[in-house]
């Protein structure tokens, strides 16, 4: 029940804190053992590992499927992809150089948004509009050509890699979303990533929570 309550929790403060409070804590700090450090979406070098460049992934697609309380992401199901993309250009995108603030609004153009959209291997054609339930944070602005976002946070939520293995011509990667403050485990998970050429380098193919 407790841990039930505390995901509630983190993922209600994430859409309700401003654009001035948001992003993960502490960006050039240095990842504690077993964790994976923060990044630049945008600036993601070529190298970087797996793990660390699809952890804000990840974190954004595992906050939508515990919201719509679904142990496997459903890529045919376009109102669970929308809040995984807006769960990542909510937590991340203010740290994307292409992004612009004003007036405590985020605004991400079509290409920075399709960039993030390809770690789904989605376009936005194929994804069509935001659906209703979430257009209150995120929607689209014809004068800009923009997608105008209402940012949250969510430091209190950290993927934790527990392995990852070369499985083909992809990466099968299993781990944990842990509620740092407390060392808790809110759920365990494996997720498939396939190789693309991307921002991110890799595409989330096959995404459960396993525990």
């Amino acid at each position: 029940m407790f841990k039930k309550l505390l995901t509630a929790a983190l993922i209600t403060s994430m859409l309700i804190l401003p654009v001035n409070s948001a992003g993960p804590a502490d960006p050039q700090g240095a990842s504690a053992p077993g964790q994976v450090q923060d990044y630049l979406p945008g600036d993601v070098p070529a190298e970087t590992d797996a793990a660390e460049s699809m952890s804000p992934a990840l974190h954004a697609l595992l906050l939508a499927m515990l919201n719509h309380d679904v142990k496997a992401f459903d890529f045919r199901d376009r109102t669970l992809a929308w809040e995984g993309l807006y769960n990542m250009l909510s937590l991340y995108g203010q740290m994307d150089s292409r992004s612009i603030t004003e007036q405590g609004e985020l605004f991400l153009p079509e290409e920075t948004v399709l960039d993030y959209a390809a770690v789904l291997d989605m376009d936005l054609d194929g994804l069509g509009t935001p659906p209703a339930a979430i257009r209150d944070r995120l929607n689209y602005d014809n004068v800009s050509r923009s997608y105008v976002v209402v940012c949250g946070a969510d430091n209190l939520a950290q993927i934790q890699v527990e392995n990852l293995a070369v499985s083909g011509d992809s990466y099968v990667l299993t781990g944990a979303l842990v509620y740092e403050a407390e060392n808790e485990v809110l759920v365990r998970f494996q997720a498939t990533l396939q190789f693309q050429d991307n921002m991110f380098g890799y595409a989330v193919s096959a995404l459960a929570i396993t525990g």
